[in-house]
């Protein structure tokens, strides 16, 4: 009697795992694609595996025509929410652990990513993290002279000028001719 030799698994033979409307909602947040909940309603109506392929496909060209400076990274996979979580970091930095930039509603918090200009092509650009720091602490919209941070800068520039005050002056030399 002849052994039988165990065949591997063709793809028909596992299940397909289901995609879940969260789980596409969740993908859209990841990359930054604003959707309304009409537009995404019908866009994960009667869900099948090719459409939430096809819907993954969506969202990348969206995000990749939103962030074009970061098209070739969402193109490799990388999702908008890793490439701007650097911007969420120094926002948390500058102006406490409660602040959560919307990048995608928020003119003020979008400009870190078209504030700059890129010097190749003159199309708006990501800012530097530098850049992003100063807008943040300079936009009154931001707050962030409420914040301890800027409470503790003033202090220090306020002792800095008492100590000017009340120290003599630095005798100045002469030039000799």
């Amino acid at each position: 009697m002849a052994e039988k030799t165990p065949t591997p698994a063709t793809p028909t033979d596992k299940p397909e795992e289901q995609v879940t409307p969260e789980q596409l909602k969740k993908m859209a947040e990841e990359y930054a694609v604003p959707m309304s909940d009409g537009t995404f309603a019908k866009m994960t109506e009667n869900l099948t595996p090719e459409k939430a392929a096809a819907f993954e496909e969506y969202v990348k060209n969206a995000a990749m025509g939103l962030y074009p400076t970061f098209a070739k990274q969402i193109k490799a996979g990388i999702p908008t929410s890793a490439l701007l979580d650097p911007y969420r970091q120094v926002g948390k930095q500058v102006l406490g652990e409660d602040f959560e930039p919307d990048f995608v509603g928020d003119p003020k918090s979008a400009d870190a990513l078209q504030g700059a200009t890129d010097p190749e092509t003159g199309r708006p650009a990501p800012m530097s993290l530098n850049q992003w720091k100063t807008h943040l602490m300079k936009h009154p919209g931001f707050g962030w002279d409420k914040t301890p941070q800027a409470h503790e800068k003033v202090a220090q520039i306020r002792e800095a000028l008492q100590q000017g005050f009340n120290s003599p002056p630095a005798p100045q030399q002469m030039e000799m001719k």
